[in-house]
């Protein structure tokens, strides 16, 4: 298989990615004389736990890890393809993402829709959750916090152990920068394991703080809101999302559409007096890309800003149904991914052997990130690429314009019949740097009716919308790295 960008029968490299932790585990310290403090208060029957609780103001000590810098796009986009096709392929099963739709609003509760359909299709890879869409992540994950009590600062004895199930819900915006993240502890998913009697009277009280984060620096990404903090034993027993924001900086962006890459995450610990958090929890890091593209819009609606989560793989998904006013053309598709040398133009005309066989880019294949996608080009930012694509369409299709000779005797023998009436289709579609006119891939053209192939074409445009599909910007560094690929997956 060949990479955009890399010449033919060059070999690319596969990026091995490690599954995501299966438990967030945390673990948290008391001095013994305040332990037995707290033990003698609960005998007594005195409150135990935080005196405050809920929401506090978000501190410089609610963010105590050592931030990352900004991560060039090349390397963050390689990454991310990579963790796809690592997660398409640690599952039997082929989960990928949703049909691409516009997202709803970010609201103060999660979309109820989208958080019923994420909790109840499969995971994308064990540990990671599932990436539903590019707008769209979530995770039931499980958390083991140890309880320690601990001498002039060491631990010596573990007093016990709490488990639960945490549940984050993430939803990105297409109107800003910005992802919003929710979590909750799963309804009585608590456990205890401290004795009989602390867990009783004491480990259900002891508190637990959660907060959203952002893993590069300042520069990059800053979440909103502080950390929520209440006992155990209220998290057990609510149902209440609660969420914070985690903004990317168009400083922190490059190229065309100010381009720029961060990880969201939340973290789980306990530093209400007299505990103090030995290790914070992390829950698994995911990454978001977000830009400040002008060219997306439906009708009068635009999108100037938004996030997507980069992990997931994007592609246009096109069905041979019969039902649908556009199969034809999915027909079309089907044979210039699986049987290129059927389809004109031939690479010599009849009775000549071929030197070899068609290439043709933009198949889906489960858990291959070097599979050559597609990439995504206008008449207004690429005028000369998409008037190339065209003129060589006509050539191939209707034997016609300035490249009718090049494909005299190896384009469609028979036109297309304006009469009837049908149209030139063309994989991959004029749209895409890709396109009939690119010197390293081959291209196929078919007479179809007009009506599909119209129709055909008004999905595209919309997929590039709901799916957030950058255009390509010649002036990113290592730009078949760095610009937003995506294929098309036929079924």
């Amino acid at each position: 298989m060949l990479v955009a960008g890399v010449a033919p029968g060059v070999a690319a490299a596969r990026v091995e990615v490690s599954e995501g932790p299966a438990v967030i585990k945390m673990r948290v310290g008391i001095d013994e004389g305040e332990l037995d403090k707290m033990r003698a208060q609960a005998r007594a029957g005195q409150k135990v736990g935080p005196q405050q609780q809920g929401r506090a103001p978000r501190t410089p000590g609610d963010d105590q890890r050592e931030r990352q810098p900004a991560q060039k796009p090349a390397a963050a986009e390689k990454q991310a393809r990579a963790t796809a096709a690592a997660a398409e392929r640690v599952t039997k099963r082929n989960p990928g993402a949703v049909t691409a739709a516009p997202p709803p609003p970010v609201l103060n509760e999660p979309n109820h829709r989208l958080l019923d359909e994420c909790f109840k299709s499969p995971e994308s890879a064990p540990g990671m959750g599932r990436i539903h869409n590019r707008f769209t992540h979530c995770q039931r994950i499980g958390v083991e916090a140890e309880y320690w009590t601990i001498r002039n600062g060491v631990p010596v004895e573990k007093e016990g152990t709490t488990t639960a199930t945490l549940e984050l819900f993430t939803q990105t915006d297409d109107k800003q920068r910005r992802a919003r993240q929710w979590a909750r502890i799963q309804r009585d998913s608590v456990d205890y394991d401290w004795g009989w009697w602390d867990n009783i009277w004491l480990a259900p009280n002891v508190p637990l703080t959660i907060i959203g984060q952002c893993r590069e620096s300042f520069s990059v990404c800053a979440a909103s809101g502080g950390g929520v903090t209440f006992p155990w034993a209220y998290w057990d027993n609510q149902t209440t999302w609660q969420s914070w924001d985690v903004y990317n900086k168009p400083g922190s962006g490059v190229g065309r559409d100010v381009i720029s890459y961060n990880h969201e995450y939340v973290e789980l610990f306990t530093d209400f007096p007299p505990f103090v958090t030995i290790k914070r929890g992390e829950s698994p890091q995911r990454a978001l890309r977000c830009d400040s593209a002008t060219y997306f819009r439906h009708g009068t609606t635009t999108y100037p800003h938004a996030c997507v989560f980069a992990e997931v793989t994007p592609r246009a998904g096109f069905t041979t149904d019969p039902a649908s006013n556009y199969y034809l053309v999915s027909l079309h598709i089907l044979q210039a991914q699986d049987a290129p040398n059927q389809t004109y133009p031939r690479l010599v005309p009849d009775g000549v052997p071929p030197p070899r066989d068609k290439r043709i880019p933009g198949k889906y294949i489960a858990g291959d990130e070097n599979a050559p996608g597609l990439h995504r080009i206008s008449p207004q930012l690429h005028p000369t690429e998409d008037k190339e694509n065209d003129a060589h369409k006509n050539g191939a299709c209707y034997g016609t314009g300035i490249y009718a000779d090049l494909y005299r005797d190896i384009g469609l023998p028979v036109p297309p019949d304006t009469s009837i009436p049908e149209e030139c289709d063309e994989y991959p579609m004029g749209s895409t740097l890709e396109g009939a006119a690119h010197p390293d891939w081959d291209f196929s053209v078919k007479a179809v009716p007009r009506s599909h192939n119209r129709a055909a074409g008004g999905k595209v445009r919309v997929y590039y919308v709901d799916d957030r599909i950058l255009q390509w910007d010649y002036d990113l560094e290592d730009p078949f790295n760095s610009n937003d690929r995506f294929y098309v997956h036929v079924q």
